[in-house]
């Protein structure tokens, strides 16, 4: 590529950034990194504007995660100083987890869990989950208990799945495997299955438990790639436990 053209490319993504309103940190990857900082300006910010899907926001969530860790902790911030909301409350303490910060999570969830939204089911799931990530499992589960009995209409797969793990850290495993088996029936993916599949092994029921791994095994056998690809994980741990069971 010749090089004014690689000057001009440059000039319009910058002028972009500022018209845009881009955080100004782009101008110096651009200026520094022009063929590389404007791939992952392209990749970043302007792609998720043209395209949508959920494949595509995540694996642009992935690449801005790679090319700028902690700008969602930092948009979400900014959000929250502007308009501190239960919205933005609730995607302020979800960029906080996913960053691995919990007691700050739970410091923007106590201001955000008051008044009208002291019951919120959304909110009292994410502060059930930072409890669980803290390994307070009793704080977890009273947490859960007190959203199933506000809001008897909701519904999630996922905190499904966090009650029956936090029941199995707390000691309770009977119970946890039977929320196991529940939520296997509806959760998508192999993993409520692979943690009953576990459970039921340290249970002591190992041919249930074998039973379990391989169906894991042969959802993968017979489901499309992208399946796979999605669940490698949990097929990687059940071919390992029944090695083990062999």
């Amino acid at each position: 590529m010749p090089i004014y053209v690689t000057y001009a490319v440059q000039l319009l993504l910058i002028i972009h950034v500022l018209k845009t309103g881009r955080n100004l940190y782009w101008i110096l990857i651009l200026l520094f990194l022009p063929i590389i900082g404007g791939v992952a300006y392209l990749v970043v910010e302007v792609l998720p504007e043209l395209a949508g899907g959920v494949r595509g926001q995540r694996a642009m969530r992935g690449m801005k995660q790679l090319v700028d860790p902690g700008g969602d902790v930092r948009a979400c911030e900014r959000a929250w100083e502007q308009s501190p909301n239960a919205e933005n409350g609730r995607r302020y303490a979800q960029a906080l987890i996913s960053a691995d910060q919990p007691d700050e999570a739970l410091h923007i969830l106590d201001r955000t869990r008051s008044g009208f939204f002291e019951n919120d089911p959304t909110l009292l799931l994410l502060e059930a989950q930072v409890r669980f990530l803290k390994k307070e499992w009793d704080k977890s589960l009273e947490l859960i208990e007190r959203l199933r009995e506000e809001n008897p209409d909701f519904h999630s797969a996922d905190g499904h799945l966090l009650h029956a793990r936090a029941l199995e850290a707390s000691g309770r495993l009977e119970e946890a495997i039977d929320e196991y088996r529940e939520v296997t029936g509806y959760f998508p993916g192999a993993e409520a299955r692979y943690r009953l599949a576990a459970a039921l092994k340290v249970q002591g029921h190992t041919e249930d438990a074998k039973e379990e791994f391989e169906h894991i095994l042969r959802d993968a056998q017979l489901g499309p790639a992208h399946f796979r690809s999605s669940q490698k994980r949990w097929i990687r741990a059940s071919k390992d436990a029944l090695k083990s069971m062999a």
